[in-house]
């Protein structure tokens, strides 16, 4: 694809090159040949007219006179020498005849120019002369010269034309290729190709960053494979077997993942059951196996979650008791997909059996199961806290290269100028975005479950929150060309109100982005409004987010807020997701005590809607007019770096991080110095004059907290501004960095309209420090 584009470029330019040059040149040059010198000839041909005509009034008079017609022949036949004459007629006046006439009616080959004088003695006039000479010779001449031009310049400005192309083609045209054919090899992950480029010119630099990419790109890859491994790893060692069961269409079970755990268990091998889980039915016991089978039929038919003890055979005769729990989910071709595991339960069995058969020594069996409940107990609790940690661990290592990933495509796209590269960076930055917000809704979703969703409550203003929502939506609108609008009612302009505005943002966010993503024409509406009438405890809220999109049918409305639903899990769906994000937001709307829902009508847009009830403020409203926002915070940073040139510290002690925060902030006229740890941080800021400093967490030597609490102890420090950068997005580890004197939380993967924005509002004084303290 890239030699058949510089080809055709190739192509166009030569072809407009030489229109541009020869036509113009050989049409100016031929129009300025034909005017010009066509009047030059005719205004020779007319003056060789005069001086004939002069010739013959000068000589005729006295021979016409003396009627010597020999002479006077002789005279005329001179002039018609001439080989564009034509014909000489002397006439005399007294007769009223032709004196002499000579006439050449073959030179009449174009147009007849005729001149005439009377020929005078004295003051009387005693004939006429009448010459015609024809234009033909001249107008030849000027053809032929016209020629001459055409074939001059035009050879010139081939040769020329010639030579710039041959040099456009060695110098940009076929490194372009060979530097297309590189990114195609990057694009379908041949990441071992070598770039031959020795120039030190732009496209020498370009093909330098290429390879940088490249490296970079490995890298990022490298990484998701390594955590791939790990989690591959960890699957194998819990306790159990972990799976993945499949139920076909047709009927057929097979296994779609099974840990080797799976031959303890059941002397099997995880390749034979990928084929059929024919032989896994085979090894249980004969007695439970038709019910093993009807409740995963069940399972299926209603997607619940299958949860059933049965019992297998062992080898040496004895019986295994086997406790199954899975999650079952509908996939894209109609299959069913359970994820679950297998444990063996045949202790807990044992310990049922034993109860009942000492039930008459129950003080000391329940002394003995209080000391197990007790482990049991340390035990869950360590399992929970191995969890979080997991979590918060999978957070940091996805996070970290996502930010990478994002950053880097942001950069580039900013530096790409061929619309191929910049579709292609829009394929990657869309791929990223989406899958960090499958990983965000996974973690919320988790934290949800386990109940560690904090909620804030702090003093907000509702349009402030829609602004802020329009800004991070409009980028991923204008792309589609819709109108992004918001409609506050004016009572709740100005008025403060007190709940935790992030979360709000959440909801709204997720049905904003839906909005877009199902509309390709017309706009997306955010508005706000009282659903009542208000008290003075409790202000009942209406949020609004309306598209003009594809709406959705009735029956699938009624299953949007479901766990893992979607409005269409067809094979032939257009629109991907997991179904977790308006779950997430159902989820969210009841822990603030609000409630969600939507109203559609296929073909005519969808409105989905957030209703909460909030606590007013008791700060007085202040009515100020606000001053117009720039449309891109880039630009509004931008231009705030020009007033007040800004010197920021990032301290990031990861290569790639540097260099992506480094760019983003340089490409808004930020100056950048980087710490590569937090010692290092502390020290730059008790030396150097910083108006803000950017605080990674964990970092090597001293960590991003301990470092925070330095810097406070610094006079210099105590009013500086410091952000947190980490990629744990769990609530704990913003408390934490709130706790260790940082001022707010800047969540990795950076995205740069936020990042910009946050650092505005910093830069410009719009925030302080202080004004933002850790919630519980």
């Amino acid at each position: 694809m890239s030699r058949q584009s510089s080809s055709s470029l190739f192509a166009a330019l030569a072809l407009g090159a030489s229109i541009g040059l020869l036509v113009p040149a050989l049409a100016v040059g031929g129009l300025f040949i034909g005017l010009r010198e066509s009047e030059v000839a005719e205004q020779s041909l007319q003056r060789d007219l005069d001086a004939k005509l002069d010739v013959l009034a000068s000589s005729l008079p006295e021979l016409l006179w003396n009627l010597d017609t020999v002479a006077a022949r002789e005279v005329v036949s001179a002039i018609v020498k001439s080989p564009e004459v034509v014909r000489v007629s002397v006439s005399d006046a007294s007769q009223g005849v032709p004196f002499i006439e000579n006439h050449q009616p073959e030179r009449r080959l174009g147009r007849v120019l005729t001149g005439e004088r009377d020929i005078m003695r004295g003051t009387s006039r005693i004939g006429h002369i009448q010459i015609e000479i024809d234009d033909h010779l001249s107008t030849t001449a000027v053809t032929r010269q016209r020629w001459l031009y055409i074939a001059t310049v035009g050879g010139q400005l081939l040769v020329s034309l010639a030579l710039v192309l041959w040099l456009l083609n060695s110098r940009l045209f076929r490194p372009l290729r060979e530097l297309g054919g590189f990114a195609n090899d990057l694009a379908q992950g041949r990441f071992n190709a070598q770039l031959e480029h020795r120039r030190q010119d732009e496209i020498g630099l370009l093909g330098g960053h290429l390879e940088h990419m490249r490296d970079a790109l490995q890298q990022q890859f490298d990484a998701q494979r390594a955590l791939i491994e790990r989690l591959r790893g960890m699957a194998e060692t819990v306790p159990g077997v972990v799976y993945q069961l499949r139920l076909a269409v047709n009927g057929e079970f097979s296994f779609a993942y099974v840990s080797e755990a799976v031959r303890e268990y059941f002397l099997l091998g995880s390749a034979e059951l990928s084929r059929s889980a024919a032989p896994w039915f085979e090894r249980i016991h004969p007695d439970d196996r038709a019910a093993v089978r009807d409740s995963l039929l069940a399972s299926a038919r209603n997607l619940s979650p299958w949860q059933l003890e049965f019992r297998t055979p062992q080898a040496d005769g004895a019986e295994r008791w086997i406790y199954g729990n899975a999650i079952a989910q509908r996939e894209a071709d109609g299959s069913v997909l359970w994820h679950g595991f297998l444990t063996d339960i045949s202790r807990q069995r044992r310990d049922a059996l034993e109860l009942e058969r000492y039930r008459h020594h129950l003080e000391e069996l329940v002394e003995a199961r209080t000391a197990e409940l007790a482990e049991a107990t340390q035990a869950a609790q360590a399992a929970n806290l191995a969890k979080s940690a997991f979590l918060a661990n999978m957070s940091h290592e996805i996070r970290t290269p996502m930010n990478a990933i994002i950053g880097l495509t942001y950069l580039a796209q900013s530096d790409a100028v061929e619309p191929q590269q910049q579709q292609r960076l829009q394929k990657v930055a869309n791929a990223a975005e989406h899958l960090l917000s499958v990983i965000n809704n996974v973690l919320d979703f988790s934290k949800i479950e386990a109940g560690k969703l904090q909620l804030e409550r702090r003093e907000f203003m509702v349009a402030e929150v829609l602004d802020n929502i329009a800004n991070m939506t409009t980028q991923s609108a204008a792309a589609k060309r819709l109108r992004v609008e918001t409609d506050i009612a004016p009572e709740l302009l100005d008025r403060p109100l007190l709940g935790d505005p992030q979360r709000i943002a959440e909801v709204l966010l997720n049905f904003a982005g839906n909005a877009v993503k199902f509309t390709d024409t017309g706009f997306v509406r955010l508005a706000a409004r009282l659903a009542g009438p208000p008290t003075s405890q409790r202000l009942p809220l209406l949020f609004e987010v309306q598209d003009s999109g594809i709406g959705i049918d009735a029956d699938a409305q009624a299953r949007l807020f479901r766990d893992f639903e979607q409005a269409d899990s067809s094979t032939t769906r257009r629109y991907g997701g997991t179904g977790l994000g308006l779950a997430i937001c159902r989820r969210l709307a009841e822990l603030m005590g609000g409630r969600v829902g939507v109203t559609s009508v296929p073909g005519q847009g969808s409105t989905f809607w957030f209703a909460i009830d909030l606590d007013p403020s008791a700060r007085v409203p202040v009515h100020a007019e606000q001053a117009p926002r720039m449309h891109s915070a880039r630009d509004r940073l931008a231009e705030l770096a020009q007033r007040h040139p800004c010197r920021v510290l990032l301290a990031e002690d990861n290569p790639v991080n540097q260099e992506v925060a480094v760019a983003l902030l340089g490409s808004a006229g930020i100056q950048v110095d980087v710490a590569e740890d937090g010692q290092q941080a502390v020290d730059m800021v008790q030396s150097g004059n910083y108006q803000l400093v950017l605080m990674d967490v964990q970092m090597p030597v001293m960590d991003g907290l301990d470092a925070t609490r330095a810097i406070r102890r610094l006079p210099q420090g105590a009013a500086l501004p410091i952000l947190a950068m980490t990629a744990n997005a769990f609530d704990e580890e913003r408390r934490r960095c709130l706790e260790a004197g940082m001022d707010d939380h800047v969540a990795k993967p950076v995205v740069a309209e936020q990042l910009f924005s946050t650092l505005h509002d910093w830069l410009s004084g719009e925030r302080r420090v202080g004004e933002v303290t850790a919630t519980a």
